[in-house]
């Protein structure tokens, strides 16, 4: 059975709360920009994979 979009946005947003409530407790907050494309990612627009590669290449880890 196919999970519901909906599924996938709670799934998501479970991941995204998750990463900022790690960086907050490592005294770190990531930056407007990077927020903006963990949303687009909760928001299902972009894909993990595009996430990773929009954060890697704003802080030049490629």
């Amino acid at each position: 059975m196919a999970k519901r979009p909906a599924d996938d946005r709670t799934r998501r947003a479970r991941v995204i709360r998750a990463a900022r409530t790690t960086s907050k407790l490592e005294g770190a907050r990531s930056t407007d920009a990077t927020r903006a494309d963990q949303d687009a990612y909760v928001r299902g627009e972009i894909d993990l994979a595009q996430l990773g590669a929009r954060v890697r290449a704003r802080y030049n880890l490629d």
